[in-house]
């Protein structure tokens, strides 16, 4: 089961990540991976590998390829200097970003980065009660704690449900994650959402996976 190798893809912090599995190994290219356009509302879709999903006013997309993303750090390095400062960081990390099918980052006026989704597409749709005794401590592995498991639904499909807190370290505060397996047609989306607190991180997933759409 290919979920069970990814097991879970976990951003601990604003951007080091930490993914099982190398989904997108054979990846070399500058071939863009996803689009994003704003509607007049401020409200971004976003759009990756036959998945769409549409956030709130104030969230940015990152592209993930290595081209597009020294284009868009220079391009925003000056107007938002903590996300460039994490961009920059991955610039050196291309291997890592190549994984995400999405990376959207929730962007405060006053510049400070709030929170942050990606999203990873595995092509296996085990049903998703039968996950739960896999994603059952993998938190851990990635120096996650409170772990708490459950199924749901987000918009018309059924889904695991995974929230879990990554503690703070090296004068950093403790992050909050909450991760959607999604039980797509033909595919897993996993939409991991980490914030500064457990409740936003939960109901942010739950406002962003809501919508989400296959093409």
């Amino acid at each position: 089961m290919r979920v069970a190798a990814v097991l879970i893809g976990i951003v601990l912090g604003w951007g080091a990540f930490r993914v099982a599995d190398n989904l997108w190994a054979g990846r070399h290219d500058n071939t863009p991976i996803s689009s994003s356009s704003q509607a007049p509302s401020g409200a971004l879709t976003v759009s990756a590998h036959g998945l769409i999903l549409t956030f709130p006013a104030g969230w940015i997309n990152v592209p993930t390829t290595p081209n597009k993303l020294a284009q868009f750090y220079r391009a925003n390095s000056a107007k938002f200097p903590q996300l460039s400062a994490i961009l920059k960081t991955q610039l050196s990390n291309v291997q890592e970003l190549r994984k995400m099918a999405m990376l959207v980052y929730r962007v405060e006026t006053n510049g400070t980065i709030s929170g942050n989704t990606n999203v990873l597409i595995v092509a296996d749709n085990p049903p998703s009660s039968q996950l739960m005794p896999l994603l059952n401590g993998a938190v851990a592995q990635f120096g996650g704690t409170d772990e708490q498991e459950s199924l749901t639904t987000f918009g018309r499909y059924s889904a695991a449900l995974v929230t879990y807190t990554v503690p703070g370290h090296a004068g950093q505060p403790a992050r909050y994650g909450a991760q959607a397996y999604i039980h797509g047609a033909a595919s897993t989306p996993i939409i991991t959402v980490t914030t500064l607190s457990a409740a936003d991180a939960t109901a942010t997933l739950r406002q962003i996976a809501d919508t989400i759409k296959f093409t």
